[in-house]
């Protein structure tokens, strides 16, 4: 299967793929005409991808 190098690497792509979706949906290129919605929504997704990947990170270390 994977090593533990890899599924890190897996896990982490995945996250920022994950963001990249969610921001391209939001308008995100559209900056100046984003509403103060849909910065607070970024902003919440930004910080729940943080903490997955700080907890990813913890259970990564402790793992075989």
């Amino acid at each position: 299967m994977f090593g533990k190098i890899e599924i890190l690497l897996i896990i982490l792509s995945l996250l920022a793929v994950f963001y990249l979706v969610i921001s391209m949906g939001a308008g995100r290129r559209n900056k100046k005409t984003q509403s103060p919605e849909i910065k607070k929504y970024l902003f919440g997704v930004r910080i729940l991808i943080i903490i997955i990947g700080l907890v990813s990170i913890i259970l990564w270390l402790f793992a075989y």
